[in-house]
């Protein structure tokens, strides 16, 4: 009996030892395979080379469109989930009959996940109608935060505004006429809307008239109520801007002083300063989110800081200059800004330095999140949904993408109109003039399209949807200087007839 004698029974001992040790090595090999599958890895079989993929998402507006990579037609259409190797780089392609190319070039790392999901698709052929007459050219525009409303203004009757309805179908206005005795000189002036509140009905708007600008209160749906704030507050030297987009409460600088306050409605301006020392420049957020520059008693330089309750940090040393760029948001929980010059020729972002520093006592100065290099700045500019901030130049921009931790530089093909600003569409895409041209570009600097002509100083406008745009047709005169076409607000859809 084989299990009685010594030499066999060890022998089958260590066969058995063996065979566990086989098996515990298999299972730990195919523990490593399928940890090295899950993670994307795989093995070429062409060269023998392990290669790690990486994931794309793709998806279009309109949608239905096909994806092509490296020239090749992709199975299914937007939204597109590919699963590519890493490492490379792609042309991605996303293709729709009646509308132009959307094309993205990327080094997808392995590992790694790229969402494109930002595709806006445009027309071939763009089809432009008139929405309404104006009763004059008008020398300012500006929409309301849920982009339902327009509001114009006119050099000939300033007081007299048009609010436009671009929900309605068609589109309607109507008359906004301010009472004359709300300003000193209720003929000679400019009136522009300087921000909306969150309500969509009330805004805040300047008046000019020379050096003289008085700001005005005033309900979009009962226009006689307009307060003037500047004589409310006492003072033609305040700057007023709105609290947290609430339509009662402000904040009040002294151009004189460089001192900052807050105010309301029924309680004035309280004689409390926000800070204890001038400002050169500042952008505000909310109640109590401040990021200024002020003197720094070194010669040549500034500082910048941010201010978030009691808590008031140093975020940067900038060089003097005769002007400053300042951005603030907030996106989630976090303070995002950006701090620049035209002398700095960058802008310099941070994200929630605070954090940084409380995380790190040592350190001195926050770290910043990204800089951004633009030759000759004009200003920085944070999407509608916080998610990209962008410092731009006449001919070069350069952008950074919160969430992904990515920044872009890219020069543009076109210059930028004198004096014109780009405007955010929505998250991703931005709208500028050039050439009495309006054209639309995705924030990473790719896809700039050619859209239609329209006034440069009032540039377009967008629905929710970002489907229809709105731009603008000045009056044509005769020889004798007679109108033979009014000004027209001109209605453009960014769909073909089959996806309307």
């Amino acid at each position: 009996m084989d299990y009685l004698d010594p030499k066999k029974k060890k022998a089958h001992k260590i066969r058995l030892l063996l065979g566990y040790a086989l098996f515990g090595v298999a299972i730990g090999l195919a523990t490593i395979l399928l940890v090295f599958v899950a993670n994307g890895y795989y093995v070429d079989r062409n060269t023998g080379e392990v290669i790690q993929n990486g994931l794309v998402f793709v998806d279009s507006n309109p949608g239905g469109a096909e994806v092509y990579i490296n020239g090749q037609k992709q199975r299914g259409g937007t939204d597109l989930r590919l699963v590519i190797p890493g490492d490379e780089n792609y042309e991605i392609v996303v293709r729709k009959d009646g509308y132009r190319d959307w094309s993205r070039n990327l080094f997808l790392e392995g590992g790694s996940l790229r969402e494109l999901t930002y595709a806006r698709l445009i027309p071939e052929e763009l089809q432009t109608t008139n929405a309404i007459n104006l009763r004059a050219n008008p020398v300012s525009a500006s929409q309301s935060i849920d982009k339902r409303w327009l509001i114009l203004s006119f050099a000939d009757d300033p007081l007299n505004l048009t609010l436009v309805d671009l929900d309605a179908e068609p589109v309607a206005a109507r008359q906004l006429e301010l009472p004359e005795e709300i300003v000193a000189n209720p003929t000679r002036g400019v009136i522009e809307v300087e921000e909306w509140a969150d309500d969509n009905r009330f805004l805040l708007a300047s008046y000019t008239v020379g050096s003289s600008k008085e700001y005005i209160i005033v309900d979009t749906i009962n226009p006689d109520e307009a307060q003037n704030l500047s004589d409310l507050f006492g003072s033609k030297v305040f700057e007023i801007s709105l609290q947290d987009r609430k339509r009662d409460r402000f904040f009040v600088f002294n151009t004189d002083t460089g001192v900052l306050h807050k105010a309301t409605l029924n309680g004035g301006v309280d004689t409390n300063s926000l800070i204890d020392k001038p400002l050169l420049e500042y952008a505000v957020f909310g109640t109590d989110w401040i990021t200024y520059i002020t003197e720094s008693g070194k010669e040549g330089l500034v500082e910048a800081r941010f201010k978030r309750g009691d808590e008031d940090i140093l975020i940067k040393e900038l060089k003097t200059d005769d002007e400053y760029f300042v951005e603030l948001a907030k996106l989630g929980d976090e303070p995002i800004m950006a701090v620049s010059s035209p002398v700095e020729d960058r802008a310099v972002v941070f994200r929630d330095p605070q954090k940084y520093l409380a995380e790190n006592p040592e350190a001195r100065l926050p770290i910043a999140t990204t800089v951004l290099r633009v030759t000759d700045p004009e200003d920085v500019i944070i999407s509608s949904d916080s998610s990209i901030i962008l410092a731009y130049g006449p001919d070069n921009m350069a952008s950074h993408e919160f969430e992904a931790d990515r920044s872009y530089n890219f020069d543009l093909e076109v210059k930028l109109d004198a004096g014109q600003e780009p405007r955010w569409l929505d998250g991703q895409h931005l709208s500028f003039s050039s050439g009495g041209v309006q054209f639309m570009i995705d924030f990473d600097g790719s896809n700039l399209y050619d859209l239609v002509p329209s006034v440069p100083k009032l540039g377009s406008y967008f629905n929710s949807s970002v489907d229809g745009m709105y731009t603008f047709n000045p009056a044509i005169k005769d020889k004798e200087d007679e109108v033979t076409t009014p000004p027209q607000l001109m209605s453009t859809s960014l769909l073909t007839p089959e996806d309307q």
